[in-house]
Parts: C-alpha cells; sequence; structure tokens
C-alpha cells in the first residue's frame, strides 16, 4: 500500500526517458501550437499549465521528459501557485512549503497565462478565510 509519506519514493522518475518530446492533451494547452513550444526554454510555463489543468496522463509524459530531479529545480521558483498547487508538488516531489521562494501564504497569481502581469495578485484575507472555515 502507497501512502502518502512513501508516494515521492515509490513513485519517483528521477532519470528522464530520451524521447523527443511528450504528448500532452488540449486541456492545458487550448490556446498553444504545440509545434511551436520549446520545451526547455518554456519548461516553467509548461509544468505550471499541467499542475493547474493538465490530466494524469499529462503529468505523467511530462515526469517522463524531464524527470523529477528537473522539474523539483524548476517548478520552485513559479510565482503563479496558490496553497493547493504548493502542496501538491510538496507531495509528489518530496518539497517543503518554504522551497517555494516565490511562494507567500495569501499571495499568488491566479493562472499561469496571465505570467506577464505587472503585479502580484493579493489576497489578504485568504489566510483568515480557509483558517475560519476549517
Amino acid at each position: 500500500m502507497v501512502t502518502a509519506k512513501n508516494y515521492a519514493q515509490v513513485f519517483a522518475i528521477e532519470k528522464p526517458s530520451k524521447m523527443n518530446k511528450p504528448i500532452l492533451s488540449k486541456q492545458a494547452f487550448w490556446d498553444v501550437d504545440m509545434d511551436k513550444i520549446d520545451y526547455k526554454i518554456d519548461m516553467l510555463n509548461i509544468l505550471e499549465r499541467l499542475i493547474y489543468r493538465g490530466t494524469c496522463e499529462d503529468f505523467r509524459a511530462i515526469r517522463n521528459f524531464y524527470g523529477d530531479k528537473k522539474i523539483r529545480e524548476k517548478i520552485v521558483s513559479t510565482k503563479c501557485f496558490g496553497p493547493k498547487e504548493v502542496n501538491f508538488c510538496c507531495l509528489i516531489f518530496n518539497l517543503k512549503i518554504t522551497d517555494f521562494i516565490n511562494y507567500k501564504e495569501g499571495i499568488f497569481r491566479a493562472y499561469p497565462e496571465f505570467k506577464n502581469c505587472p503585479e502580484d495578485f493579493e489576497y489578504p484575507d485568504y489566510a483568515a478565510k480557509i483558517l475560519r472555515s476549517a
């Protein structure tokens, strides 16, 4: 039986595969020409979109393509994730919340496709609302 505690060790993909490009669904990339994606330069944007809107198969394909080590190194620099996405990454990639250098409780961007926003959206009461509802 796989528990949350050992999930990262059991399902870790440390060695990326030698495939040219992963085959990804249009669910997370409906507005993008898949032939024009540069998987090296756009790695962070690809990861952000997949964690928000990708399918399980997309997630497996991208983990096989990059490997967990590369993903761990890159994903911690995201500015887009809220608490749900950060905690998901912590569980899957064996990270800590403090590893996410741009993450602060209650301040995050809504979606990765708005990556070029001039400023972060602030939700000063976000943490308080979560605590009150718990």
